[in-house]
């Protein structure tokens, strides 16, 4: 029966089951080609980490600096961070070792565990195969790489990852000086939100007048800065036992660090 109590024949039935099927899944159309299919397979990690300095066995009192290089393997930008992991079987509290790496995080994960979290929210990477020098001008880098397609994806990245610090430095960029918000450029937008240009004139929106405060390149030193010369640890005098390190990187969290209240610049 219809809805008004008209009885329906079977070919109008079927009429009406088709047009129920067509409007929950939509009307198939001749296919006008072959199809393609292709596999694509992916191979290994983003970023290769490696780590030297971290001696066999020290004095209590000792100090040692690490160097821990992160090699961007991709083809694009790619933000990375070094997480430090140290573990003490008998006991591990934040007064038996102090970490001199800029800026970062110390947790306290349980009494025999601590994690770091060694740098700001960044270095960006550039893409593999690329190195800019501390203190290269940002004109220099945009002509370069400045018209690839992979900034709309960094750019998309950060929006993602970091929405708040997406709209403070980039877009629109309210705490941006004046000279990276009306500048138009991606790359000193992208650069200046990961903290690694400068200025003597924040007004001006020349690319010339911006230059890398770190390098820009596909292996950074975490965190040794424009030096790349790595970070110190101190092992305190009262120390005893065993340390367990870890190393491994990873994305950053948000500008500011919100799943780290212990985020500081000085020592961790």
């Amino acid at each position: 029966m219809g809805r008004n109590g008209i009885k329906l024949g079977p070919r109008a039935t079927i009429f009406v089951v088709v047009l129920l099927a067509a409007s929950a899944v939509g009307i198939l159309t001749p296919t006008l080609s072959n199809t393609v299919s292709k596999d694509v397979q992916v191979n290994g990690f983003a970023v290769t980490l490696t780590v030297d300095g971290v001696p066999d066995s020290v004095a209590p009192g000792d100090i040692f600096r690490v160097t821990a290089a992160m090699a961007n393997n991709a083809n694009r930008p790619v933000p990375a961070v070094l997480r430090m992991e140290v573990r003490n079987p008998n006991t591990t509290t934040p007064s038996e070792l102090t970490v001199y790496a800029g800026c970062g995080a110390e947790e306290v994960v349980s009494g025999t565990r601590l994690i770091y979290y060694i740098g700001w929210h960044g270095p960006l990477l550039a893409p593999k195969g690329l190195s800019f020098a501390a203190g290269s001008t940002v004109a220099a880098v945009d002509a370069a790489i400045g018209r690839m397609e992979y900034w709309p994806p960094v750019l998309h990245e950060i929006q993602d990852r970091d929405p708040a610090g997406y709209v403070s430095l980039v877009d629109p960029g309210r705490n941006a000086s004046a000279g990276v918000r009306n500048s138009g450029s991606a790359l000193l937008r992208v650069l200046n939100y990961y903290a690694m240009v400068a200025s003597k004139n924040n007004e001006s929106s020349n690319l010339a007048d911006w230059t890398l405060t770190t390098v820009f390149a596909d292996r950074f030193i975490a965190f040794g800065g424009g030096a790349q010369d790595g970070f110190l640890v101190e092992v305190h005098p009262q120390t005893r036992g065993s340390l367990s390190f870890k190393f491994w990187a990873e994305r950053p969290d948000g500008l500011g660090i919100p799943h780290h209240p212990t985020y500081t610049c000085g020592p961790l």
